[in-house]
């Protein structure tokens, strides 16, 4: 029963994040937390098609970055979010063979997997912050490859790699949330010092370095809620 543990309780959270935002989808029904599968289509900078071993096609979303919007609500981020869709597609195009793994949460709400695209022994997720093609998008409780993803995008900013080159560029998803007039996070948490504020203050916080969270009762250790009186008072 113990090892049934960790499944339902992911279950339950799918079930939860759904019926905070409306709807259900069948989650996917996948062959573990890691598995190989060849590339059927990619289809902008941070998402793909995949077929598993057992012939299951599954939509993929790829963790912890996010691209330009090629096609957001019949409008697109354009240069940006079209040179990070070719990449993509070279990187991994049709028939490639790659190995996906999961985090803590190995679906969304919309049925599509959330997972670590590995080829050729490149994490692609890095390799696409890495060429200032993405940013970090990191959601708690995903955070298996946070660090490593946080010091790849930090470099390419510093450097003004891809998109950082380019100041009229919005961060993919700043320009989600003024298309739809809100945001999806509720909180942004610092991920070099734990420390966790209001959405409205993740200025305070490298874009890099951001963690978002859906949920207040996703900060846990080693994340802490700063109190508004400390931050009022600018106290560390």
């Amino acid at each position: 029963m113990t090892g049934l543990l960790p499944g339902f309780r992911r279950f339950i959270g799918y079930v939860s994040l759904v019926s905070r935002r409306g709807r259900f989808r069948q989650p996917p029904d996948l062959p573990g937390d890691r598995f190989r599968a060849e590339v059927v289509k990619t289809v902008d900078g941070d998402t793909l098609h995949v077929r598993d071993e057992r012939g299951v096609t599954h939509s993929i979303r790829m963790l912890s970055i996010d691209t330009p919007e090629t096609h957001f609500l019949g409008t697109s981020q354009g240069h940006w979010a079209e040179a990070a869709a070719a990449r993509l597609a070279e990187l991994v195009p049709d028939g490639a063979e790659v190995e996906i793994q999961t985090d803590e949460q190995p679906f969304d709400a919309y049925g599509r997997v959330l997972g670590y695209v590995i080829s050729g022994g490149q994490l692609i997720n890095r390799l696409l912050l890495e060429e200032g093609l993405a940013i970090t998008y990191i959601v708690a409780p995903n955070l298996r490859h946070a660090q490593e993803l946080s010091e790849a995008a930090q470099r390419s900013f510093t450097e003004r790699r891809g998109m950082f080159s380019d100041s009229s560029v919005m961060l993919p998803y700043e320009y989600r949330w003024s298309m739809r007039g809100q945001a999806s996070a509720k909180l942004v948490g610092c991920l070099s010092s734990g420390e966790v504020f209001d959405l409205s203050e993740r200025e305070r916080v490298p874009c890099w370095d951001r963690v978002f969270f859906f949920n207040a009762r996703d900060v846990r250790d080693p994340f802490v809620r700063v109190a508004a009186e400390r931050r009022a008072r600018g106290d560390r």
